[in-house]
């Protein structure tokens, strides 16, 4: 009779060791699934803000080299205003090819302040014009005091300030809020997974 208890005792102890095992396993099983889908979420979560880091690093970067030639063509200079103008085109559409038609309205602003950048080099090229004609005829003081300069001058001027006043903000509170809004969205998918 001990010997029928003890092997029912073993019987009972093998069974619970099987059961014991089993749920190990099936723990085991649960766990890495749980696992892998954290390190799919992971990997996909650190590609998405990898990208979206390197969007705005390159927004960030062309549209710091756009307000750049910004300030230079509105500085007052006079040298070189077409490679400036050519140079902020460049920086215009790097940043209108980030947005992908995300900002109609920052989209608009810009072809407004790249429309009166090419004013400025227009009415600058007028005023060359003037001094190559004049240039064996006339001296300086009488080419800058003619109409035709007067008048390309004031046009600048006031191109000048309209870009400061009227497109220059609108564009970098636009630039601002698309950064601003980005950053938004990586924070909540680094909340959200």
């Amino acid at each position: 009779m001990s010997d029928e208890i003890f092997n029912m005792f073993s019987a009972v102890g093998i069974g619970l060791t099987f059961l014991a095992s089993m749920a190990a396993v099936i723990v085991s099983i649960i766990s890495l699934r749980c696992s892998n889908k954290a390190a799919k979420r992971s990997g996909y979560l650190n590609t998405i803000t990898a990208s979206r880091d390197r969007w705005s690093n390159s927004l960030r970067e062309n549209a710091s080299l756009y307000f750049t030639q910004i300030a230079r063509l509105c500085s007052g200079q006079e040298n070189n205003l077409g490679d400036i103008y050519n140079e902020l085109t460049h920086y215009h559409f790097a940043i209108i090819l980030l947005l992908f038609e995300q900002d109609k309205e920052l989209h608009d602003n810009m072809s407004a302040l790249r429309n009166k950048a090419f004013e400025i080099v227009d009415q600058n090229n007028i005023i060359d014009s003037q001094y190559n004609r004049g240039f064996l005829n006339f001296n300086k003081a009488e080419i800058e005091n003619s109409d035709v300069v007067i008048q390309a001058r004031k046009e600048i001027h006031e191109l000048r300030y309209t870009i400061l006043e009227e497109y220059q903000g609108k564009v970098f509170n636009g630039i601002s809020e698309l950064l601003e809004r980005e950053w938004r969205k990586q924070q909540y998918e680094a909340t959200k997974m």
